[in-house]
């Protein structure tokens, strides 16, 4: 009977230090920049914490402010330069796909921005055709991105840290096609993992510690999944995932749309094990979108479509 009820007792216990706790939000979001004429989206946080890059409508200009808003300063108007911009991890460039129109027809090219420096150099030429987006890659000595069916690798002409320079190089991870696909960058090879094979993918993004990716599924639920291609897990809605810095949580949107316009868009932040899910703006008048989580944890960057601003919650667990 004593034993019983002690190992009843010590279930509970267990579960109770177990169980993920809710998130909250702490106080009001409060606006960095936008609205009242000046369109502002898309906010991502440096690796660092320390700056936020955003671009404006139709990402006809690339942006970047200090963590509180302060200090904006426009680093690129080309066109399309705010669409798919990545940081490099130290915080220290920037790198997109830029687009440039000779006659009737749009030409495209990889870009670099140096803000320590203050300048901007192409990786690539300007080509008629390039689907896909850069990807920074061993420890941002090259960019990479897949386009007609092979791998392209370009020097990003930065240097490692004296601390990276023998890394050995890491699989990558993008999508081929619509198509979740694992490479190599030494011997320029990839494969499609089977547990999407069949299945035309979104928004993909691995974790902080490399060890999980988080997708969507075309006209389908938000989905994670290994890195080694396995343990799928089905979260449920959500669009646009970004991760959490402990690699548990990530944080999306979930949209209604007429199929012209979006009727109601919420953020909300989901356990990777699908079962744990809160709704932290909770709206009914403002479209919430495009999250993008703090280095610390501690905070969250998003914007409100139709007001065209940029806004930062504190958030705890």
């Amino acid at each position: 009977m004593c034993k019983t009820f002690l190992l009843i007792a010590l279930l509970f216990v267990s579960n109770e230090v177990t169980a993920a706790k809710p998130w909250s939000v702490v106080g009001e979001p409060t606006k960095l920049i936008g609205g009242e004429g000046q369109y502002c989206m898309q906010p991502v946080w440096s690796p660092d914490g320390s700056r936020i890059a955003f671009t404006t409508a139709r990402y006809q200009e690339l942006w970047v402010m200090n963590a509180d808003g302060s200090d904006a300063k426009r680093i690129s108007n080309d066109l399309a330069v705010g669409f798919g911009f990545k940081w490099s991890s130290d915080s220290k460039a920037l790198i997109s796909r830029v687009a440039d129109f000779r006659g009737k027809y749009r030409y495209n090219a990889v870009k670099l921005f140096d803000l320590a420096e203050g300048k901007e150099r192409l990786l690539s030429d300007f080509r008629t055709s390039m689907p896909g987006l850069p990807h920074w890659a061993e420890n941002d000595q090259k960019v990479y991105m897949f386009n007609r069916g092979k791998l392209e690798v370009f020097d990003s002409g930065k240097q490692a840290s004296g601390l990276h320079k023998a890394a050995a190089a890491q699989p990558i991870y993008f999508l081929k096609d619509d198509h979740l696909a694992v490479g190599n960058l030494k011997t320029n090879t990839y494969r499609v993992f089977e547990a999407t094979a069949n299945k035309r993918c979104l928004n993909a993004t691995l974790s902080p510690d490399g060890s999980k990716i988080a997708f969507e599924m075309l006209g389908g639920n938000l989905h994670v999944m290994n890195t080694d291609g396995s343990g799928l897990v089905d979260l449920g809605p959500g669009h646009r995932p970004q991760w959490s810095p402990d690699n548990r949580h990530l944080v999306c949107m979930i949209t209604e749309d007429n199929g012209y316009e979006y009727l109601s868009s919420d953020l909300y932040i989901i356990g990777i094990d699908g079962k744990d899910r809160t709704n932290i703006t909770n709206t009914t008048g403002d479209l919430e979108m495009n999250p993008s989580w703090s280095p610390d944890g501690n905070k969250i960057v998003f914007d409100v479509l139709d007001e065209g601003a940029i806004y930062m919650m504190e958030v705890s667990q």
